[in-house]
C-alpha cells in the first residue's frame, strides 16, 4: 500500500474515534451491517486483505491509529470540535491521494518500491504537516458560546486555594493548572464579584513570573454568560504572587501524573491550530 493511500485510510477511520468516550470503546465497537453485527475496526483492517503480500500492513494500520490517539486526543481531546479539526487533516490527505492518482502514481505498486517499515512514522509526520497547514486554510472559527462552553466545562471549586484580590476572593482551581512548556503555565482562576453574587472565570497565562488574563467569562445571570477576550494585566501584590506560585506548583504536579489537558486548554490548543495564536509570547 502506497503511503498516500495508507494515510488516507488511517485518517478516514480515525475520524470515527470521536463518537466514542475513549479509545478502548472505539477500538472494540461493533456496528450493524446488513443485519449482522461486525467490528468497527474490521472496516480498517479489511484494507490489508487487498495486499496479501504486504505482511506488515495489518499491524501498521493498527499502530498508526494508536499513535494518532496518543498525540491527537492528548492535545485536542475528543469533542465534536476536535473532530472538525481532524476532518480537515483527513481532507488534506484525501486531496493528496487524489493528486497522486491524477499524476498516474499507481497506488497498488509492489512493496519493493515502498519503505514499508517507515509507514507509521511517515503517517505521523504527514499529520504534523497537515496540522500546520490548517491555520493557513482557516476552515474553522469558534464562536463565543463554544469558547464559553470549553472555558466553563468541568469547573469545580472544591479543590482550590483562596486569595484576596481587589477586596474579593480569588480562587486558583488546582486541578486545572497546566504546563504548556517549560516557560508557560496556564491556570483557571475564579474571582467573586460582590455586585452580582457571581464569580468571573479567568483563563490565566503565566510567563516569566507574571500573569495576565487571556480570556474571562462573566456570569450575567443564572443562565447568561459573556466572554471578554481582551487580554488584561493583573495588579501584582503578595497575594497574586502566591496565586501564581500555586498555579505553577500544581501544574507541575498535574504533569507528573500525565493528566490530559483540561477542557479550557483543549480549546486553547484548537484556537492555536486554527490561527488565533493564544500560545504566542506575552
Amino acid at each position: 500500500m502506497e503511503q498516500v493511500l495508507f494515510d488516507e485510510t488511517v485518517y478516514k477511520f480515525y475520524r470515527l474515534r470521536h463518537q466514542y468516550e475513549d479509545f478502548q470503546s472505539f477500538w472494540h465497537a461493533k456496528t450493524n451491517s446488513g443485519g449482522v453485527e461486525v467490528r468497527l475496526v474490521d472496516s480498517l483492517l479489511a484494507n490489508a486483505s487487498k495486499y496479501p503480500k504486504d505482511e506488515s500492513l495489518r499491524a501498521q494500520l493498527s499502530e498508526a491509529c494508536l499513535e494518532i490517539e496518543k498525540y491527537w486526543n492528548k492535545k485536542f481531546g475528543s469533542s465534536p470540535e476536535s473532530l472538525l479539526i481532524f476532518s480537515n487533516i483527513y481532507s488534506q490527505a484525501e486531496e493528496a491521494l487524489i493528486k497522486s492518482e491524477a499524476q498516474a502514481v499507481d497506488a497498488r505498486q509492489s512493496d519493493a518500491h515502498i519503505n514499508t517499515g517507515a509507514r507509521v512514522e511517515t503517517c505521523m509526520r504527514n499529520l504534523y504537516k497537515y496540522e500546520i497547514q490548517i491555520q493557513q486554510l482557516k476552515p474553522i472559527r469558534f464562536d463565543d458560546q463554544t469558547k464559553i462552553h470549553f472555558y466553563l466545562d468541568g469547573l469545580n471549586e472544591t479543590l482550590s486555594s483562596s486569595y484576596k484580590y481587589s477586596g474579593s476572593v480569588l480562587k486558583v482551581l488546582e486541578q486545572d493548572s497546566y504546563i504548556q512548556n517549560e516557560d508557560v503555565t496556564w491556570g483557571r482562576w475564579t474571582l467573586f464579584r460582590d455586585s452580582t453574587g457571581y464569580s468571573d472565570v479567568w483563563i490565566v497565562k503565566i510567563q516569566n513570573g507574571r500573569a495576565e488574563v487571556f480570556s474571562a467569562v462573566e456570569k450575567l445571570n443564572q443562565d447568561t454568560y459573556k466572554l471578554d477576550e481582551s487580554i488584561r494585566g493583573i495588579h501584582f501584590d503578595s497575594e497574586i504572587f502566591k496565586a501564581i506560585d500555586k498555579t505553577q506548583v500544581t501544574a507541575f504536579d498535574n504533569s507528573e501524573f500525565n493528566l490530559s489537558p483540561p477542557s479550557y486548554f483543549q480549546m486553547l490548543a484548537m484556537l492555536n491550530v486554527t490561527g488565533e495564536k493564544p500560545f504566542e509570547s506575552c
